[in-house]
């Protein structure tokens, strides 16, 4: 009888029975919104032991693709990696390896344009001014008071630049430039709602443009003391001519100081140029607008390439064209204009911002790394931007593009070899995602001990920074480069690693975590601000600024901390873009 009871039980328990769990082990690391068929596919996990895993059709649940996933040791620690690119059948799929999975991902050839969709509608909901999609609206219509006069001055329309209400010329103007890129990477029936958007931002930028050429810095940003500008207003125009201070608020619940026109609370236009790289992004961004709106709006096309001539004129007077920043933003409005107008100066001007850039390009591989730009022409520091992007890179690939047979284009290739090679695929090898260093140091380590031949190097800024923010600009723009590199140069590998770049921001990174808001999963707890109510809400479409690093140079998702949550328009500009470009990848 109790034989017959232990046989019976067998039949429901037999001795290698699978294992019970209420949980699902999430930790295959890709890319959680998908891949173009063509693409390269790459899967990661924490382990030192290879292990085989599968590729597993959702609805079917049949196998499409086996192989195994091999331990590599890189700068992040131990992991096994595995590449599955040989899958190119359009499906929905997960990946499987034993009782781990992957969140489920899809392979299409408009597998990116969901996403490109919720970002353009991201830029509708942060619109300034009387809109009927601003999440607020209507807001700073009263915007705004002159600092050096005090007088009244229509600066309406734009966007709010992050998760606050300022509007920084110098970085909310790659809004234009990013949307511009996707307007013309889109099919037809996808430019429609982004040419919308591309005209209600720019209403703000022309209106930012001096008599004498330049543009001014901001609107909403810190004049005086930090955050004294950005708030809500009460859409009422003051008189001008009022003295401006700094007022403690006398209702609300926000107490930090507000710098105010007599007792109105209109926000203070800094009214000084902008930088130099943003007056030539200008130049990039009308000149972009002037070429997409000729045939359909030839009068607003004519302001915008008048506006962008008037911006290049004052520009070439400073004579400030001579650091890595100032060249490679000169180098794209260069491009830009020629494109525009087709006029030779311009032609003439960008293959003259080429000798520069060969002239303060590493070219020493002996030191251990090469290829990367310093600072100036005066200083061999390696240069560093963490959200103005890969400029100069970018504007070399558009430069060989334009002008194929030029005599110099052997030259600019190798620009780009040098750069791509011995500098961003050298560095992104170290890691097992791929992903490219935020810079390098020369002179002492930044934290981390991370270093190449002469050289240390770090993925993510350093915290004790004052200022310091996430990835995703970096990494983003670099895939942009490394794309149009592959492309010129016929290279795969150049082209691999610019999709790791978007592969990291959509989840492929240690904490599983999508940084777009609205795709995919695990995204870094919200940063709403913190200096007026209500905040910022979480808005789908949104580019958080990106994970970033501790001391040692190891990554950290925060704990909803600016640096990592916060939206920012470089951070959405650059991954709009590289989106557009691997999506028209056929």
């Amino acid at each position: 009888m109790v034989l017959f009871f232990l046989s019976s039980l067998s039949h429901y328990f037999p001795l290698q029975a699978q294992r019970l769990s209420r949980d699902q082990a999430v930790n295959l690391l890709t890319n959680q919104v998908g891949y173009q068929p063509s693409s390269t596919k790459t899967v990661q996990t924490k382990g030192t032991e290879k292990r085989s895993f599968e590729v597993i059709e959702v609805t079917t649940g049949q196998v499409a693709y086996q192989a195994t996933l091999i331990p590599r040791q890189g700068d992040f620690g131990d992991y096994l990696t595995a590449d599955f690119s040989k899958l190119v059948k359009e499906g929905q799929y997960y990946l499987r390896s034993d009782t781990l999975r992957s969140y489920p991902f899809s392979i299409s050839r408009q597998v990116y344009q969901p996403e490109i969709d919720k970002i353009v509608r991201y830029f509708s909901l942060q619109r300034c001014g009387a809109s009927t999609t601003g999440y607020l609206s209507p807001c700073h219509i009263d915007d705004g008071i002159r600092f050096d006069n005090g007088q009244h001055q229509d600066v309406t329309g734009g966007w709010h630049d992050a998760s606050d209400l300022r509007k920084w010329v110098s970085a909310t103007i790659y809004g234009v430039m990013g949307l511009a890129r996707a307007y013309q990477l889109q099919e037809p029936q996808n430019q429609k709602a982004i040419l919308e958007e591309l005209r209600w931002g720019n209403q703000y930028f022309l209106k930012m443009q001096e008599p004498q050429g330049y543009v001014m810095d901001f609107i909403g940003g810190d004049l005086k003391k930090h955050s004294d500008n950005n708030r809500w207003t009460d859409n009422k125009l003051a008189n001008g001519t009022a003295a401006i201070k700094l007022v403690e608020p006398n209702a609300g619940t926000s107490k930090q100081l507000m710098l105010v026109a007599g007792n109105q609370d209109d926000r203070i236009i800094q009214t000084q140029a902008v930088e130099i790289s943003a007056q030539y992004n200008f130049i990039t961004a009308e000149a972009m607008v002037a070429r997409i709106t000729q045939k359909t709006d030839p009068a607003y096309a004519k302001k915008c390439l008048a506006a962008a001539q008037k911006c290049y004129a004052w520009c070439l007077k400073s004579n400030r064209d001579t650091t890595a920043a100032n060249i490679g933003a000169a180098l794209q409005a260069a491009l830009e204009m020629y494109k525009t107008t087709n006029q030779v100066i311009y032609q003439k001007r960008a293959t003259e911002l080429a000798q520069l850039l060969k002239k303060i390009q590493a070219t020493n591989l002996a030191k251990g790394v090469a290829g990367f730009f310093y600072t100036s022409l005066s200083s061999q520091e390696p240069d560093k931007n963490i959200w103005t992007g890969c400029q100069a890179f970018i504007g070399l690939s558009d430069l060989v593009q334009l002008f194929p047979k030029d005599k110099d284009a052997p030259l600019w290739k190798t620009l780009i070899k040098n750069y791509a090679e011995n500098y961003l695929l050298l560095l992104a090898q170290k890691n097992s995602f791929g992903i490219v260093p935020w810079g390098l140091y020369e002179k002492k380590d930044p934290g981390g001990s991370r270093k190449v031949g002469e050289y240390w190097y770090r993925y993510f800024m350093e915290p004790q920074l004052e200022w310091w923010v996430g990835i995703n600009s970096n990494v983003a723009s670099a895939g942009i480069g490394l794309l149009k590199a592959g492309t010129i140069l016929k290279n795969d590998q150049m082209k691999a690693v610019a999709q790791k770049q978007l592969d990291w921001i959509l989840g492929a990174n240690p904490f599983n975590s999508s940084t777009l808001v609205g795709a995919g999963y695990n995204h870094p707890p919200h940063f709403g601000g913190s200096s007026f109510l209500p905040n910022t809400p979480v808005l789908p479409g949104a580019v958080l600024n990106g994970l970033g690093g501790d001391p040692t140079d190891m990554p950290v998702i925060g704990k909803g901390d600016w640096q990592i949550s916060e939206y920012w328009t470089p951070m959405v500009a650059h991954t709009l873009w590289l989106l557009a470009e691997l999506g028209a990848v056929k």
